[in-house]
Parts: structure tokens; C-alpha cells; sequence
């Protein structure tokens, strides 16, 4: 983490950035308001279903405190910095000093939001410090990370593998659970990751279902 008070190059950087706050995503509505309590995020690898995010005004990352926007910017190919608000005294809506931050992602090619995960605590929002977070992660559906950073494989929500997540999964799933026993270790549909289609897969899947 570095002091920005104590950088000056990186103050005249936090300058540039804010004058172009006030956008607002045009996909997600995301919202960045301009303030004199200021903490520059920044990160360098962003995956999306193991695949490093698009850039060229395409996927972007927004940064919220409470379920409020507090800055967000397009990705780019080598550093992404992203400007947040912080709460000057009179906007308990922003972050002050040590409270904890979420991250999304908007995947512009499939027109998603998803949540982004990653193999360490996301720093703590800090007054005028530049946070670093290495690498991020977003998997579809919101589905867990494994411990090597990785997604699951898109057969693991998709069983019949025909780009739709839906009742047919289910069934899928079901018709292996009942007559396959024998032969389910390694299948398409093992969502909690045991080796093994079962009942847990089902309730997981069914969720996704009903969430999206």
C-alpha cells in the first residue's frame, strides 16, 4: 500500500483521474461522484471464467461499499487503477478509514454482473493510499473459485451442455443419480466439486436456477 501524501507523482495521477469522474456506466447504471476523501484501487490480472477480462471500453469494474457505488472504471491491459469516495464527515454512505470494500465485474459479452473473488482479503478501503490487489477472479453463475484460482468447468453448471442452464439439468442430473451409479465419478453436473453426482449437485444447480 502506498501514502499518496507522501507521492507526488501519484497525487497529480489521483488529479487526472477525478476529472473524469462523474460517469456513469451506461450498462450497469454504476455511478462515480466526485470528492476530496479519495482511495485509488489498483490491480493487474482480472479473470472471468479463467479468461483475462476484455479491455477497450468493454468489461469494467465497479467498487462498492454498502451496496453503494463508489467508483468504478473500464479495464485495461496492463494496470487498472480504480478512483473511490471516501466519507468526508458529512456522507456516511461512502467508506471511512478500515472499512471493508466488494468488487463486481460487468462481463460486456455475455451482459452480466458477477462478483469478484480473490485468493487473498480484499484490502480495506484507507484515505488517500493506493491499494494494491494482484489478481481477481469472477466465475458465471457466482460459482466458487477453487484453490487454484480456477472457475468450474462450464459442464459442471451446463450438464446437457447446451448453453442454458435450466430444468433439463436437472433432469440430466437426476437420470444420473438414478441409473448410472456405477459410472458417475468425473460426470458433467459436479458442482460441489466431490467427484461425485448428487442430491448436493441438484440443490446447487436448482438454486443457480432460481437466482438466474
Amino acid at each position: 500500500m502506498i501514502n499518496l501524501i507522501k507521492s507526488i507523482p501519484l497525487l497529480l495521477l489521483s488529479i487526472l483521474l477525478a476529472q473524469e469522474r462523474g460517469w456513469t456506466h451506461p450498462e450497469t447504471g454504476w455511478q462515480v461522484l466526485s470528492g476530496t476523501h479519495m482511495c485509488l484501487f489498483m490491480t493487474y490480472n482480472v479473470y472471468i471464467n479463467n479468461e483475462l477480462a476484455e479491455t477497450d471500453h468493454s468489461d469494467a469494474l465497479g467498487i462498492f461499499f454498502n451496496d453503494q457505488c463508489i467508483g468504478w472504471a473500464y479495464m485495461e491491459s496492463s494496470i487498472t487503477i480504480v478512483p473511490t469516495i471516501g466519507d468526508d464527515g458529512d456522507n456516511p454512505q461512502f467508506p471511512s478509514d478500515g472499512d471493508q470494500i466488494e468488487i463486481y465485474i460487468y462481463d460486456d459479452s455475455k451482459n452480466v454482473t458477477l462478483e469478484i473473488q480473490s485468493m487473498d482479503e480484499l484490502p480495506l478501503w484507507q484515505l488517500n493510499t493506493m491499494p494494491n490487489v494482484n489478481e481477481l477472479f469472477a466465475c458465471s453463475y457466482n460459482l466458487s473459485i477453487d484453490t487454484n484460482g480456477e472457475c468450474p468447468d462450464s459442464c459442471s453448471y451446463d450438464p446437457t451442455e447446451d448453453n442454458n442452464v435450466d430444468i433439463l439439468d436437472i433432469i440430466y442430473l437426476i437420470d444420473i443419480i438414478l441409473n448410472c451409479m456405477d459410472c458417475n465419478e468425473n460426470q458433467c453436473g459436479d458442482l460441489d466439486g466431490n467427484d461425485h453426482v448428487d442430491i448436493q449437485d441438484i440443490i446447487i444447480l436448482n438454486q443457480l436456477i432460481l437466482n438466474y
